[in-house]
């Protein structure tokens, strides 16, 4: 395919710039716009527990979603009880961490409460009209931002129960007419569109079977089209987000069950991991860290693949793409960084801890570029983009006595939601392995442990953290 010099200039600095960004004001949905930027944020570089937090409220019940921000409104939700039969959304006050209201989604299916588990893991998102949220009850919820509810659409009522042992984790998209929801598990996987003024159904496309998955799909315009990007269950596939169709499909991706795709300008940017009863070859998982560029032929929109990672690897977080670089975090704390252009490997460094939280990228008000890795364990590591690994600063989120009040209120919660014995469904593939070890013993060995830094949003001058029964906010203070 030949190129002018001028589109080949524009195809460049949309890989070095920021790419899309985020309103100051607003981070609408899980990594803002998907991309994990935001444009012109003062974040403090370095905070303590005594230092640069401007305030800690908690959350009742547990949840792993990110918070999600309009004007000054900073929505989360949570879940609690044996069967997740209590699920909440709760709006707070950024300025001043107060919270404003918590509101009872209408739950018409139970899921088991269980550690390992993903619980209250779907991110919501939030426009002009309220928030929308989605919870593994198969529930989807519009309710405006005073917290009255709007409408409800039950998923698995109309589709199916999910089979899925470890949960639903697939947060939502938007664009300005509908939500997205992509559902990949045992069962007919499908991904739908919500009409936002009623609930109703825009449309439907079915995936088959699949591999369970628990990555989001993200919106994206190319070409004066909407399209909705999906990387899950071993490929990557665009949908018209006005018809549903599916425009192209890109097979032999291998490991991308977790991330999400990241789009910059006309490139989707792919992450991948090796899984326990999945792709174990690290080779093919690395060159499924991928880049794959969005084209159109005669009209017709297509891909064409870019690059494909020589060593990267992308577990919990997905990658981010920023100031012409691209970072992915493994699951054992080692970062990867690549050319956005390239893919060609810069440098490995093991940071300490795995990411749960997606990284994001911030340029301050005097034109400085930023990376904020926040770790599980609440570490946030700071970065100058770059060649090679610069560490700006290591900042701890908290204290050693708000770890122990932590961790004894997660083990009190867990216990007082602890479904019983002739109620929990038979464990199949890997959980029935786990079904009789003792929880001390499972989360020793898969880290499981709270607090935990699950998700941050960026909006003004803040970095919200959030944890499973708190949500921290980092600003500097006089």
């Amino acid at each position: 395919m030949q190129r002018t010099s001028f589109a080949i200039a524009l195809a460049f600095a949309a890989i070095t710039s920021l790419g899309r960004t985020v309103a100051n004001d607003h981070w609408q949905a899980f990594r803002g716009d998907g991309s994990g930027i935001s444009e012109t944020a003062d974040l403090p570089t370095e905070w303590t527990p005594d230092k640069n937090i401007a305030w800690r409220s908690d959350i009742p019940g547990y949840g792993q979603s990110a918070p999600v921000i309009w004007d000054d409104a900073v929505y989360v939700t949570s879940s609690d009880g044996p069967f997740q039969e209590d699920c909440e959304v709760h709006s707070y006050d950024l300025t001043t961490g107060e919270k404003r209201w918590s509101q009872a989604v209408n739950v018409t299916s139970k899921v088991e409460n269980y550690f390992r588990n993903s619980r209250a893991a779907p991110t919501c998102v939030v426009d002009e009209s309220g928030v929308y949220s989605f919870f593994a009850s198969g529930d989807v919820t519009a309710m405006k931002h005073d917290g009255s509810t709007r409408w409800s659409t039950a998923l698995t009522k109309r589709y199916g129960e999910f089979d899925n042992e470890r949960g639903v984790a697939s947060s939502l998209a938007q664009d300005s007419d509908h939500v997205f929801v992509v559902i990949d598990h045992h069962g007919p996987s499908y991904v739908v569109a919500i009409d936002k003024t009623d609930g109703t159904i825009g449309w439907k496309t079915d995936r088959g079977e699949r591999v369970p998955s628990w990555s989001s799909p993200i919106v994206t315009e190319h070409q004066g089209r909407s399209l909705v990007i999906v990387s899950s269950s071993d490929t990557v596939d665009a949908y018209d987000a006005k018809s549903g169709e599916r425009l192209w499909q890109v097979e032999g991706i291998k490991g991308n069950h977790i991330p999400s795709a990241t789009v910059v300008g006309d490139r989707v940017y792919v992450g991948s991991t090796t899984m326990y009863g999945g792709e174990s070859d690290e080779d093919m998982v690395a060159a499924s860290n991928c880049c794959i560029e969005l084209t159109v032929d005669d009209g017709k929109p297509g891909y064409t693949m870019r690059w494909g990672a020589e060593r990267a690897n992308s577990c919990y977080s997905s990658p981010l793409v920023f100031a012409g670089y691209v970072y992915y975090v493994n699951k054992i704390g080692v970062l990867y960084c690549v050319s956005a252009e390239t893919g060609k490997q810069l440098f490995a460094k093991r940071i300490g801890n795995p990411c749960w939280a997606s990284a994001v990228g911030v340029t301050n008000s005097t034109g400085e570029q930023l990376i904020y890795f926040v770790a599980k364990n609440g570490f946030t590591i700071v970065l100058r983009p770059g060649d090679e690994y610069d560490q700006v600063a290591r900042n701890q989120l908290w204290d050693r006595g708000q770890m122990i009040d932590a961790k004894e209120a997660a083990a009190k919660a867990r216990k007082a939601n602890m479904v019983p014995t002739d109620q929990a469904k038979p464990k199949t593939g890997p959980e029935k392995v786990f079904a009789n070890m003792p929880e001390s013993s499972l989360h020793t060995m898969f880290s499981y442990d709270d607090p935990t830094a699950y998700a941050v949003a960026v909006a003004g001058n803040s970095l919200l953290v959030r944890t499973g029964q708190h949500l921290y906010c980092v600003r500097a203070l006089p």
